[in-house]
């Protein structure tokens, strides 16, 4: 049985070979905003809904377009016939429904044969080394991956993850190799690693971790976005603009606001 709802005559045969743009829910809600850029920019139309929405946080909002609503269900965007396909969550994984969570995008992804998976998570900038804070953005690939699709094919030039933390002894039982790796922070994103692997034939994937702090991320979900777009090779054909959702996204220009306002400092 589907766990996909179509929106309108979209029919998810389109997702066959396609690139899932996949964020995790992380530090900061770079992968969130990441996702909003990259939806508003590529000019992309919500297409349907994964699963019921009883694994997240219950949310609805109203959207960019008068009398649009979005909700706390996953949602998918793209255009039918098209190569990318993004997904938005815009509120957390409950905690009681984790695993039901990672089971209902495995089977979204693999149901429907796409052809790519990315997936953008952020990691906290206080465990970066001398050496990291250099390099805003590493990669975590499955080295059982034997090539790449020539749609991740750029993502071997941004440098590998490399991090020299202590794992919690709570989670070092149920280890039994080096890959995924520890990601503090970084939400379900080990897990969604661990999931796309266990199937015979899995679909390549990827990720890109974004190093991040809290406070008004517009800044660092913009060049996350840039990243994806040079990854995907559309930086010469996109420009990232912000949705007008994101007016007041930190606080307004007057008072005590924080964003861009008087008091951006607040937020660093």
């Amino acid at each position: 049985m589907s766990n996909f709802t179509s929106c309108g005559s979209f029919s998810p045969s389109s997702f066959a070979s396609a690139t899932l743009i996949l964020p995790a829910v992380s530090l900061g809600n770079v992968p969130q905003l990441t996702a909003d850029l990259l939806i508003f920019s590529l000019g992309l139309k919500r297409v349907g809904f994964v699963g019921r929405g009883d694994t997240v946080a219950p949310f609805a909002g109203r959207g960019e377009k008068g009398g649009e609503i979005v909700t706390g269900v996953i949602e998918v965007y793209g255009q039918e016939g098209s190569e990318l396909y993004v997904i938005q969550q815009r509120s957390p994984t409950l905690k009681s429904q984790k695993d039901r969570h990672i089971t209902l995008l495995k089977t979204f992804i693999n149901s429907n044969a796409f052809g790519a998976v990315l997936i953008l998570t952020s990691l906290d900038s206080a465990i970066q080394n001398d050496a990291q804070l250099l390099t805003p953005y590493q990669r975590i690939i499955p080295p059982s991956l034997s090539s790449l699709p020539s749609q991740l094919q750029k993502i071997q030039n941004i440098p590998p993850l490399s991090l020299s933390l202590s794992q919690p002894a709570a989670s070092v039982q149920n280890i039994t190799s080096s890959y995924p790796p520890f990601l503090p922070a970084a939400g379900l994103t080990r897990r969604l690693l661990t999931a796309l692997l266990e199937e015979k034939m899995p679909i390549p994937h990827g990720a890109i971790a974004a190093w991040c702090v809290e406070g008004d991320n517009r800044g660092d979900s913009r060049s996350f976005a840039d990243m994806v777009l040079y990854v995907l090779d559309l930086q010469d054909v996109v420009q990232v603009q912000e949705p007008a959702s994101w007016e007041g996204l930190f606080g307004t220009t007057e008072g005590w606001s924080g964003g861009s306002g008087a008091d951006a400092e607040l937020y660093g």
